[in-house]
């Protein structure tokens, strides 16, 4: 099932976010959001409801990634579907169809919220000062650095485990035991923004609309910067990213015995992935303890 639409509308949606300037006006988001609206529809009308959802909005398909991960999923059942408990990750262990554009969304996830991440430190600012990149250049530089570092470390897996497996399928397979340390360094990455500027909505409740109201006596609050200790902070983004790590490691090895279907190949097969893992990991973790600058 092609979602190379959703592929493209990702990467359109994390430009807005990162390279755009006008992103956080509010008649820009406005104009966004109706004219993603507007495309919604038009794709839902002209390729059916269920067809656009699961190919070519950006959102269902990446929310489906997160689904996998979810320790709550949805079986048939002859009464009807039934909601089933399971463990975390074990969505993600699954072997899918080859699909080289599901690949590249995962990727493309990871390389966004990396890059949203080194955008705010000292060394893009040096790189900037001494050379001609933009924004727009380095975000699709990054995806398609992401993407041959992928691809060159399951080449190496493939050689580890001795062949018997197409660079393809195991490609495909093995993206998704990346998706735990993304789905860690994506709330490591944001969930100060949510502690912080949540606070927000405190004061927006009685003022909704800008218009000077106070329906409900909290258009004065201020958004309370120290909440969070520097601390609290870094050793929360610490902690996260390592256990996501630890799913990560496991979620391959699980996929490496099912494709290989034997433990002393899958094991040799899953050095270059750890290896991966563990450069990732230290990468983000080493942008995460860089000061925040503009």
């Amino acid at each position: 099932m092609c979602v190379w639409p959703a592929v493209l509308l990702y990467a359109a949606f994390t430009w807005v976010e990162l390279v755009f300037a006008g992103s956080s006006t509010p008649p820009n988001v406005a104009t966004l959001a109706l004219s993603y609206s507007v495309l919604t529809w038009g794709g839902m009308v002209i390729y059916g409801k269920d067809a656009w959802v699961r190919r070519g909005d950006a959102f269902s398909v990446y929310f489906d990634l997160l689904a996998r991960f979810a320790p709550t999923a949805e079986s048939a059942a002859s009464e009807g579907p039934e909601l089933c408990l399971r463990p975390f990750a074990v969505g993600l262990c699954r072997l899918d169809p080859p699909a080289p554009d599901r690949m590249v969304f995962v990727v493309l996830v990871l390389a966004g919220v990396t890059y949203d991440g080194l955008l705010a430190t000292p060394l893009w600012l040096e790189l900037v000062r001494l050379t001609p990149i933009s924004q727009t250049t380095g975000l699709f530089a990054m995806l398609l650095f992401f993407l041959a570092v992928y691809l060159a470390f399951v080449w190496l897996s493939r050689l580890s485990g001795g062949g018997g497996v197409s660079p393809g399928r195991l490609a495909a397979a093995y993206v998704y035991s990346l998706l735990p340390i993304a789905i860690a360094y994506q709330v490591a990455h944001y969930f100060t923004y949510l502690l912080v500027q949540g606070q927000a909505i405190i004061s927006h409740l009685s003022d909704p609309f800008g218009w000077g109201w106070n329906l409900f006596g909290t258009a004065g609050y201020d958004v309370r910067v120290g909440v969070v200790g520097a601390a609290f902070v870094w050793y929360s983004q610490v902690t996260l990213i390592v256990a996501g790590h630890v799913v990560a490691v496991y979620v391959a090895h699980e996929i490496s015995l099912r494709l290989l279907r034997d433990p002393w190949r899958a094991l040799r097969s899953q050095l270059p992935m750890l290896a991966l893992m563990i450069l990732y990991t230290v990468s983000t973790l080493w942008i995460l303890s860089r000061p925040i600058v503009e």
